[in-house]
């Protein structure tokens, strides 16, 4: 984070002078990112109206505590996002592609999940991937806090919040620093991924709110600004790795919600690789970590 806060301006202000170039792309973000605040304010209001009223005033220091942690971590999370590519150039696009190729049977995932694709509600997985998202990416450790009285789960799941923004969010991604399929042609010069581009091309995608947002963070980074939100970086997904540790979350709490947690990560894991902005060993790297850090906490906790 201090990092972060030291270095961006230095990395960044080359391209200051590009600034206005790039507004256009800064207000799609903000139109995007609409859709992001409908599910947080509307999952927080729901839960804001069923918490009694007692016990939320009871839980206002920890709601605060909450709220902060939040701030702190998707701004240290944003920060350093953006500024990884200034410190070492995208190296593992080539790798990426060719694992992701040769464990799928001489297959790019992204040609399996448009063939799937046809005969699946893409625009009711792209609310999901979205806006029902947001919820738990912004507001978990708020959610939390309103309404978990077990230490150790909360413990447990704040640790796996941790792990999916900085450890896999910021190290592992500059350990493995990736641009993505859908950016791999503009990163490297290539045709690797035209079919790519024609198949999103094909379903209206670049007409959708993901597909101005990938444009979007493209132009800021050959803008070189940092904008909130904004960052590129594939391995491994951030957007699975919450997903998982929701999904891990909403099933401690009640295995009721085992069928439709599977179903969030199955639809998150999906449209990653659909969208193009995500390799599918990213998705299987993020579930695997999240999964395996929650197995240690729970034999520790067994042990202890």
């Amino acid at each position: 984070m201090v990092f972060a806060l030291v270095f961006t301006p230095i990395f960044m202000k080359e391209g200051m002078t590009g600034m206005f170039a790039v507004t256009s792309s800064a207000t799609i973000l903000w139109r995007v990112g609409r859709y992001f605040l409908i599910g947080i304010v509307g999952g927080l209001l729901l839960l804001l109206i069923t918490v009694d009223r007692d016990k939320l005033r009871a839980r206002v220091p920890d709601i605060l505590l909450a709220m902060f942690a939040v701030v702190f971590i998707h701004s240290g999370f944003t920060l350093l996002k953006n500024v990884m590519p200034f410190i070492t150039p995208y190296f593992a696009d080539p790798f990426l592609a060719k694992l992701d190729n040769t464990i799928h049977f001489g297959t790019d995932p992204w040609v399996i999940a448009h063939w799937i694709g046809q005969y699946l509600p893409t625009d009711l997985m792209m609310y999901s991937y979205l806006t029902i998202w947001a919820l738990p990416a912004v507001t978990l450790p708020i959610i939390i806090a309103l309404t978990d009285d077990d230490k150790a789960r909360t413990a447990r799941t704040l640790i796996l919040f941790f792990v999916a923004w900085g450890l896999i969010g910021n190290i592992m991604a500059f350990l493995g620093l990736s641009a993505g399929p859908v950016y791999y042609d503009r990163l490297l010069g290539t045709n690797r991924f035209e079919g790519l581009t024609e198949a999103l091309k094909a379903v209206g995608m670049e007409k959708t709110g993901i597909g101005y947002t990938q444009q979007a963070l493209w132009d800021i980074y050959t803008g070189k600004l940092a904008k909130f939100g904004s960052g590129i970086s594939a391995f491994p997904s951030v957007h699975v790795a919450i997903a998982t540790v929701a999904a891990i979350y909403a099933t401690e709490r009640s295995k009721l919600f085992l069928p439709l947690a599977i179903g969030f990560v199955l639809i998150t894991f999906f449209f990653s690789v659909y969208t193009g902005y995500h390799y599918a060993v990213d998705g299987y790297v993020s579930m695997l970590v999240v999964f395996g850090i929650w197995r240690l906490l729970k034999r520790r906790e067994t042990v202890q």
